[in-house]
């Protein structure tokens, strides 16, 4: 009987020292910070594309591109609000006018996108740090700019 109660707790220790290891591994591959980072980026793309997209309404609406983003608060011709802040550091992203229907929208990423983020394609992939997007209004929505 001790044999088997010997045994019996010898494959708990060896159940637990796997759950042990099963769950830093898991850390190890997949650190909660990078997580987090990757969520805060995929929020971030997220947001400059509604900003496009409001961007894009504003100038349909006035021919002529926002002065500033927090014009877009008052359009009523989005369906919902932009978010044209960071979402991590509360800090609106930059924005500037580069010509009669060409802007630039940078925001600061936490880390380089890679191929399973929702928003990487074409002009969406993005450095760590500061990166910008050159966008270009065209009647049929905005392009990537030159």
């Amino acid at each position: 009987m001790s044999l088997q109660f010997a045994n019996g707790r010898l494959l708990a220790w060896l159940a637990a020292i796997v759950a042990v290891a099963a769950v830093a591994t898991s850390i190890w591959i997949h650190p909660p910070s990078e997580a987090r980072a990757r969520r805060f980026d995929e929020v971030r793309m997220h947001s400059l594309n509604q900003t496009e997209t409001a961007i894009h309404a504003y100038f349909v609406a006035h021919q002529v591109l926002p002065a500033e983003l927090k014009v877009l608060d008052g359009e009523e011709n989005h369906h919902q609000e932009v978010k044209w802040h960071d979402p991590e550091t509360r800090q609106p992203f930059e924005y500037t006018v580069t010509g009669e229907a060409g802007y630039r929208l940078c925001a600061i990423f936490a880390r380089i996108s890679d191929q399973n983020d929702p928003f990487n394609g074409i002009n969406r992939a993005h450095g760590a740090g500061r990166d910008c997007f050159q966008m270009k209004v065209t009647p049929q929505g905005t392009q990537p700019g030159p």
